[in-house]
């Protein structure tokens, strides 16, 4: 299962994550995940949502500037080579990382997760199932 990331552009000046994060709050979008990186004019956050129709018509409504991007995850094992035998597979497979990131999803048990953004994510999700990794099939958005 691919899943539906945001990307949202805000200005790169103090307090707008903080307007961004109360307008999310206010309307009851919890944040999954989320990284931010920036360019000389923006902040980039990349989300991952819920509920994710809700927002993305918040955000559409309210003329933030986003898009919506495919992207997998993979469940974490505790084993310190996990992310460099993922690269390593999909590497080796010709499918490439375009970005990546992590964050923890609590169940009955904490368990990291790797979000990847690939070139491919359709055959890069097959390649690391063939290969024993963990990818996602149940993430509620």
């Amino acid at each position: 299962m691919k899943l539906k990331q945001i990307s949202v552009f805000l200005p790169n000046e103090p307090r707008q994550l903080a307007n961004f994060f109360e307008f999310l709050m206010e309307n009851k979008i919890y944040i999954k995940s989320i990284t931010v990186a920036e360019t000389e004019d923006y902040g980039l956050l990349l989300l991952l949502v819920k509920p994710f129709e809700k927002c993305v018509e918040l955000l559409e409504d309210n003329d933030y500037m986003h898009s919506v991007t495919e992207v997998i995850a993979v469940r974490l094992t505790d084993n310190i080579s996990q992310l460099y035998n993922i690269a390593k597979t999909l590497g080796d497979n010709k499918v490439n990382i375009e970005y990546l990131y992590t964050f923890a999803e609590k169940s009955s048990e904490t368990r990291t997760m790797t979000v990847l953004r690939l070139d491919d994510n359709e055959n890069g999700a097959e390649v690391l199932k063939k290969n024993g990794f963990d990818v996602v099939e149940d993430f509620e958005q």
